[in-house]
């Protein structure tokens, strides 16, 4: 994911976006608006590298009935839970309404903080997929042992997500701490 979202938002204006930024009172709108849009995106890329680790796990899951390890199925079936869980909450994210007479409004410097704050899950992402994937080569080996340290492993990350994900709203809004 090399490219800012945001830029490439600005860059995809149209001509009625462009002229939207010449009426005075409308251009922070449209801004406003491009961010939101931008996180959305954002998310979306997020929840489908998600899904896609998601059904890594599912891959792990069907090895271990392969393998006739049933005494894995149980964990292995809570870890699919809630990765499925988790990609749902990313991809259906408050996005920070920026209307132009909302009761509450997200101005631009906290809908640019929440895109930050939704890039910093690439991190946790990436952590998850290396521990699922050093998962599935335990699997694949044999080696049952390591089993249940790294289905416990990977269904922690995946807590330590949600659990940063609970925070990114509150954080961002002000409304906690």
């Amino acid at each position: 994911m090399g490219v800012d979202l945001r830029k490439k938002v600005e860059e995809d204006r149209g001509l009625l976006k462009k002229l939207e930024l010449a009426i005075p009172g409308f251009r922070g709108y449209r801004e406003r608006e491009d961010l939101r849009i931008a996180d959305s995106l954002l998310r979306a890329q997020l929840a489908d590298r998600l899904k896609g680790i998601g059904a890594q796990v599912e891959q792990c899951r069907q090895d271990l009935v392969k393998k006739l390890e049933l005494e894995f199925l149980e964990d292995a079936a809570r870890v699919v839970n809630s990765m499925q869980k988790t990609e749902s909450r990313v991809r259906h994210a408050e996005q920070g309404y920026s209307g132009i007479s909302a009761g509450i409004r997200i101005e631009g410097e906290e809908l640019n903080r929440l895109y930050e704050w939704d890039l910093q899950l690439l991190r946790d992402i990436a952590t998850i997929k290396s521990k699922v994937e050093e998962l599935q080569g335990v699997i694949l080996a044999g080696n049952k042992r390591e089993v249940p340290t790294l289905m416990r492993a990977v269904n922690n990350i995946v807590q330590d997500l949600n659990a940063t994900f609970d925070k990114r709203f509150e954080i961002i809004s002000g409304v906690g701490v």
